[in-house]
């Protein structure tokens, strides 16, 4: 019984582990994106503001909103829909996320 017991915890443990790392995996590939994409207008923290850019820290836009910004584009935001893959897209939502305050 007690083998049974260990061999659960060490598979939760393992489980545990690795959706933490996929999910920093997926937040290492948002910032890859929104850096090459995303931070010319936005800046590397999310505050640069340059042509109207949001202030992405201060953004509490849910993930609807947030993804029709950028799949559609905004006012001189190019639309990103046709160039984001799905996953680049969920991806870089979850990078600007952590750029919040």
């Amino acid at each position: 019984m007690k083998r049974i017991t260990g061999l659960a915890v060490a598979i939760i443990l393992f489980s545990s582990f690795s959706n933490f790392s996929a999910g920093q995996a997926d937040i290492y590939k948002g910032k890859k994106v929104f850096e090459s994409k995303c931070a010319k207008c936005h800046g590397t923290d999310g505050t640069k503001g340059k042509w109207g850019a949001k202030n992405l820290q201060v953004s509490r836009l849910g993930d609807p909103e947030m993804r029709t910004i950028i799949t559609k584009g905004k006012r001189i935001m190019p639309a990103w829909g046709q160039r984001l893959t799905d996953d680049e897209m969920i991806s870089v939502m979850d990078y600007i996320k952590t750029l919040r305050r």
